[in-house]
């Protein structure tokens, strides 16, 4: 089963190299790729809460031309609320605060130099699919263990 990204951009943001680069890594490491990109309201959609809460990974990205810019911090803030490993890339013309700044997952990137950047997006993608496979290899943990404890029950149960 493939892993679920969701990246949060702005239509203006497609023709961003730095956006292609993100897409060919998540599908390299065998990501299905959702976006909100056509939803325009002030408040996290319905649709992108969904998606959101279903992604393995959320990468979102703020440019100095990008008319979604709250749009794309809100679905942030909603992942990190959520606990879904996340990303946020920032291009390094746009102003924001100093305590976004100095977030971990907060990635100052130049368009014209987008490569310096892409190893922390490599290692918190990678990050994601360990997280991945952890969680299914507990629930499977899980199954097991209560499949065992089911046979043990009815083996008891039948010796009486």
């Amino acid at each position: 089963m493939k892993r679920k990204a969701f990246i949060s951009y702005a239509m203006q943001d497609t023709e961003q190299y730095v956006l292609t680069l993100i897409a060919d890594l998540l599908r390299t490491e065998n990501f299905q790729i959702d976006s909100s990109f056509d939803d325009y309201s002030n408040i996290v959609s319905q649709s992108a809460f969904k998606k959101i809460n279903e992604s393995s990974l959320f990468i979102g990205l703020i440019t100095e031309y990008g008319n979604r810019n709250t749009n794309v911090l809100s679905e942030w803030n909603l992942a990190v609320e959520k606990k879904i490993p996340s990303l946020l890339l920032v291009e390094d013309t746009v102003t924001i605060n100093q305590q976004l700044s100095n977030h971990p997952n907060v990635l100052i990137f130049n368009r014209h130099y987008p490569q310096s950047g892409l190893n922390k997006v490599r290692n918190q993608i990678k990050n994601a699919n360990n997280l991945y496979d952890r969680k299914n290899n507990e629930n499977a943990l899980g199954w097991i263990l209560g499949g065992v404890a089911a046979i043990a029950i009815i083996s008891l149960l039948s010796d009486e």
